[in-house]
């Protein structure tokens, strides 16, 4: 079976940088691409202040939800409260993570009024770093959310009662086979990145699935293959880490 593709946008936020994004959202339309796009509900991270606050931004997601876009939630307010790594254990920081379960329980729901006033319904959770634990699956669940973008899977699986999409890319490569999310921070791009992105697009445009599409189709449960693949998956992203980092040096 071809390769699927899935687009993800983080960090998506009034203050974001809304001179890239007015040339990227063209593009996405242009092509028909669902993507998933991590809004984060009340923005504290003075890292995400890019541009001056857009009063029009909970407008332009509602218009986004009602093009058929997956409208996700990208933690609460993308503050980094603890080393934990989580789950997927690539980044020591979350906002999530390591803190009590009544804690996470709170923050979700203080996440998701925000977004029920807005008249718009999350349907995915996107862990700003990466960093959950089992508790925020348990509150996920509970607040009826039950589909996670994240885990370095070849396939959607369904695992803790939830469904996972994996995420596993950060730049548009051609793959042979598999389910495969490319994870966006447009909050560094420059007029290049857009170039390259609308490149990719043309390509592999006709393989881009959005959200609905692909839980449309069976989901099994996780494998000891699938579970396999991921420590393996993991060790290479996190050994290729360090050598970038030591380039650096």
């Amino acid at each position: 079976m071809a390769a699927k593709y899935l687009i993800r946008f983080d960090d998506l936020c009034p203050t974001m940088n809304w001179t890239i994004w007015d040339q990227v959202e063209p593009i996405l339309r242009e092509h028909g691409i669902l993507p998933i796009v991590a809004v984060v509900p009340d923005n504290r991270d003075s890292s995400l202040c890019i541009a001056p606050e857009r009063p029009d931004f909970w407008d332009r997601v509602r218009e986004w939800q009602h093009l058929g876009w997956t409208i996700a939630v990208h933690g609460h307010q993308h503050l980094y409260t603890s080393t934990d790594p989580g789950i997927i254990g690539i980044n020591r920081r979350s906002e999530f993570a390591g803190l009590p379960r009544e804690s996470q329980a709170t923050n979700l729901a203080e996440a998701l009024k925000i977004f029920e006033s807005q008249g718009l319904r999350p349907t995915v959770w996107v862990a700003p770093g990466h960093s959950f634990d089992w508790n925020t699956l348990v509150c996920l669940r509970d607040c009826g959310i039950a589909v996670i973008s994240d885990g370095f899977f070849t396939r959607p699986v369904r695992r803790a009662g939830c469904v996972w999409i994996p995420q596993q890319l950060w730049r548009m490569r051609r793959m042979p086979l598999g389910t495969w999310t490319i994870c966006h921070h447009i909050n560094t791009w420059g007029p290049r990145q857009v170039r390259q992105f609308a490149r990719n697009i043309r390509i592999h445009h006709d393989a881009i699935v959005g959200v609905e599409r692909l839980l449309s189709g069976a989901i099994g449960e996780l494998s000891l293959l699938d579970r396999m693949f991921s420590v393996v998956y993991r060790r290479v992203l996190l050994a290729r880490r360090a050598l970038v980092s030591q380039g650096a040096c």
